[in-house]
């Protein structure tokens, strides 16, 4: 007997729903019907759960028992003044619960040092990834944060993690014997991310734990420290492709740099500062280098190095000093994929330069920029046909923003993200209509100083039907106006 065609499409979905990676288009095939809601609850994989909604852990676990990644966040950035929200009624569940779950990463929460004992004792040979991001921990005694306990189980006991971040744990000097549990006990580790200051302990404990994971190693991402005291690390970290360093101590000693070199395979270095003396050791790579994060240097170096680095996919700059830099990035960087700045005299003619040089540009963010044309937001749109994210801030010497607006949303089809924050009138009412009439594809909106814009936020809210969240600053116009949003 013939299937039913219902049951066909069941037994198609039956294959297909475990190749759909993506949340929303998840949420979107659960709803068809109860078939495949039900589908998607045996299927997925991932989850992102915002727990400031009080959701209940438990039905969380009853509805996705196979859960092999759970990302727990607490309120938004902009709202970290609220109280923490306390992470242990999901702990219980995760280790009573989801029996399957492999990465674990928890950001802006209250964790108690009891969580983590719990959690590194019952799931800790289970986890390969675990991330804590910008939380607040408590030890056993009332008000004692960061008494650090929790993270010595954490390397005692997650011994088969791949990936360890404890990133914004900057008072927590106890997490270098928890690093140095983890050299003991883990010889695979592939990702380290923390941002404590590295003492001369710290050096010996990193040292450690390249020497313990030294073919497995390819990421790590730092605190404070200086340059010249990781050639140890590095000697025996060679895989190491991916370095950071939050803050670097300058060494003006040139004997400080005898026998150091990078690892032969680095991919991306992120470096806050670097004097001319350590400066070659970074050129020596640039041929190969993907993401360069390097700030404060200046022009000349910035330009020196920018042209030396071919292959660049991701850069980041924090002192941009004018139109030249970005015409050397135009001229030499032509697979850049992300660019982020934060200068003073970037204008239309180096924002030209550069949308014609880098056709492969992602990500764009230019910020403290003046003498901005319609012009040249018209040579992003017929450019960087590529371009998903984009941060712009003007200055009051900048145009009136109009046609451009609408010419660059146009050639842009794929933007998903927009941030224009001007510091005068350059944005109008046509602004706003050209935004809603063509940001087809935007997911987030974010306007500063938008004055009274009645009709333009009338017409931007018949637009953007993707749109999840939009950021208005500075705005006079009318509760009317704004209920239309």
């Amino acid at each position: 007997m013939d299937k039913h065609p219902h049951e066909s499409i069941d037994t198609v979905f039956d294959c297909v729903i475990p190749y759909i990676h993506n949340g929303d288009d998840r949420n979107v095939v659960s709803l068809v019907c109860r078939r495949w809601y039900e589908l998607d609850c045996m299927a997925r994989k991932h989850l992102t759960v915002h727990v400031f909604y009080s959701l209940e852990p438990s039905h969380v676990a009853q509805r996705f028992p196979y859960l092999e990644s759970l990302t727990l966040k607490g309120f938004p950035r902009e709202f970290q003044n609220l109280q923490y929200i306390d992470l242990k009624p999901w702990i219980k569940e995760i280790v009573s619960s989801f029996k399957c779950l492999k990465a674990l990463d928890i950001r802006r929460v209250l964790v108690h040092d009891s969580d983590l004992e719990l959690l590194a004792r019952s799931r800790g040979k289970d986890l390969r990834v675990l991330k804590i991001n910008n939380c607040k921990y408590r030890g056993k005694i009332n008000n004692c944060k960061y008494r650090g306990n929790g993270f010595m189980h954490i390397g005692r006991h997650c011994n088969n993690l791949r990936t360890l971040c404890l990133e914004d744990d900057t008072k927590n000097l106890k997490i270098w014997k928890s690093l140095h549990e983890l050299a003991l006990n883990n010889t695979h580790i592939e990702s380290v991310k923390f941002s404590s200051p590295i003492s001369e302990y710290g050096v010996k404990v990193l040292k450690l734990l390249a020497k313990s994971c030294s073919q497995s190693l390819v990421s790590l991402k730092m605190g404070e420290c200086y340059l010249s005291h990781l050639r140890g690390v590095f000697k025996h970290a060679v895989n190491l492709k991916d370095f950071a360093c939050c803050e670097l101590q300058k060494v003006g000693q040139e004997g400080e740099y005898v026998g150091f070199s990078f690892p032969p395979n680095m991919r991306c270095i992120c470096i806050n500062s670097i004097d001319k003396i350590g400066l070659p050791f970074v050129l020596s790579l640039s041929n190969q280098l993907r993401e360069l994060n390097l700030k404060h240097l200046n022009e000349d170096n910035q330009c020196s190095l920018i042209r030396n680095c071919p292959n660049l996919e991701a850069l980041y700059i924090n002192d941009m000093f004018g139109d030249n830099v970005l015409q050397v990035i135009g001229q030499s960087c032509k697979k850049l994929r992300k660019l982020k700045t934060d200068g003073l005299a970037v204008t239309h003619m180096g924002l030209t330069d550069l949308a014609q040089g880098c056709l492969e540009l992602e990500c764009l963010h230019i910020n403290s920029s003046k003498h901005i044309s319609n012009e040249s937001f018209v040579c992003i749109g017929s450019h960087l046909k590529n371009l998903v994210d984009f941060h712009i801030t003007l200055h009051y010497s900048a145009s009136v923003l109009g046609s451009g607006i609408g010419a660059m949303l146009i050639g842009c089809s794929k933007l998903k993200r927009l941030r224009i924050n001007p510091c005068g009138g350059q944005l109008t009412n046509v602004s706003l209509s050209y935004i809603g009439k063509y940001g087809h594809n935007l997911r987030y909106l974010s306007l500063g100083y938008t004055r009274e814009f009645e009709a333009g936020l009338v017409e931007l809210s018949k637009g953007c039907p993707k749109l999840r969240k939009l950021e208005i600053k500075n705005c006079a116009s009318s509760k009317q106006a704004l209920s239309l949003l």
